[in-house]
């Protein structure tokens, strides 16, 4: 099919956490706007929200985060007899039964509420076995995608024009900033199960807090920490959850960002470079887990600094904590960085090439 005959876009969100549809759906549509194709969000949270008719009078339809039900079959079918792309999308690994074990929050449900999530993954498993093909944040997940005999292609998570706009004005305020005095590190977590994550650092955390009487630790977000952290008293600061903007902000004060994952599991290693990106393009140097997302993206010790244990992250940190002129230097290259790789018109030459890709050789898969 031509271009002219695939210019309307339909992305149904299946998630209702709100950051997630920006980054999958909003900015998506975005970016293929900028193209000059047409593209609606719909928000398919339930059932009874969906409205397969609104769907398929678009061109391309993407399912991001939508477990299979019977519109949605009824949608798959109708969309295939009509010659219409339907595209699987996500940005975690959400389908796959056998994995489910490396999944945090998963161990600490009761035994009814496992096989109920067990359930959900099968039904996002045969939501992306019914579609033609996917496009997923990380290499990794399309690697897991490929081997269900799927088309997956690569299309990272990356800021919208609204993000853009704030970060760039936040950069500008950040530039005059002091690099001396109070040194803040700071860490943002959206859920409490991060707390496992925030374990590769909390080591080094403490002796450095112990070393620099001028270092404060921020803490957004609901994350229980240690005691031994907690002992610092006012130098610890606490924040709630807020929106991306609050978030952005807020972040926009650190000295240092913190991006940990566990290393070696699995459900870590899918997920996307986006804690480097939002700090990048605030300006803001990161020192991050050298796991796949960010080894991917990180080009170490120029935009970012890579850390497995804790010897490492303790190097990282006194490093940048005792060298200001290094971390304003750091801050600067991952902002040339993000807005190089990670900015609306980046991701939208990225489709250009991923689109008549997607939608090539339209597959027919039994639902």
């Amino acid at each position: 099919m031509s271009r002219e005959e695939l210019s309307r876009y339909f992305i149904a969100s299946g998630c209702p956490i709100a950051t997630t549809t920006l980054y999958r759906c909003v900015h998506l549509q975005e970016q293929l706007q900028s193209l000059g194709y047409a593209a609606e969000v719909a928000e398919w949270f339930e059932e009874a929200k969906m409205n397969p008719e609104k769907a398929l009078d678009h061109d391309v339809i993407v399912l991001y985060r939508l477990p299979l039900c019977s519109k949605l079959e009824k949608l798959v079918q109708d969309a295939r007899e009509l010659g219409k792309p339907v595209i699987f999308d996500t940005d975690d690994l959400i389908f796959e039964p056998e994995l489910t074990a490396w999944q945090r929050a998963v161990r600490n449900l009761t035994p009814a509420d496992q096989n109920q999530h067990l359930e959900w993954v099968r039904r996002y498993l045969a939501t992306l076995l019914a579609c033609d093909a996917a496009i997923v944040a990380t290499p990794l997940l399309a690697e897991l995608v490929r081997r269900r005999g799927k088309k997956a292609f690569v299309h990272r998570n990356a800021l919208g024009r609204e993000m853009l706009e704030l970060a760039d004005r936040l950069y500008l305020q950040r530039r005059d900033r002091r690099i001396d005095g109070k040194i803040v590190i700071g860490y943002g977590s959206g859920t409490p199960t991060h707390g496992v994550d925030f374990q590769e650092t909390t080591a080094a955390l403490i002796s450095v807090l112990q070393q620099f009487p001028q270092l404060e630790l921020w803490i957004a977000g609901p994350l229980a920490l240690p005691p031994a952290l907690e002992n610092f008293g006012a130098r610890l600061r606490r924040f709630p959850l807020m929106n991306w903007r609050g978030w952005f902000d807020l972040m926009s004060q650190f000295d240092i960002a913190l991006a940990p994952l566990e290393m070696g599991n699995v459900f870590c290693r899918v997920k996307s470079e986006i804690k480097f990106v939002e700090a990048g393009v605030a300006g803001v140097p990161v020192i991050a887990s050298d796991i796949d997302p960010f080894r991917d993206s990180i080009n170490n010790g120029v935009d970012g600094i890579l850390a497995a244990n804790d010897e490492e992250w303790t190097r990282a940190l006194r490093l940048l904590i005792s060298q200001p002129g290094l971390r304003r230097n750091m801050g600067e290259e991952a902002h040339r960085s993000v807005l190089a790789r990670y900015s609306p018109q980046a991701r939208a030459s990225e489709l250009v090439t991923i689109l008549p890709e997607l939608v090539k050789n339209k597959e027919s898969a039994p639902v």
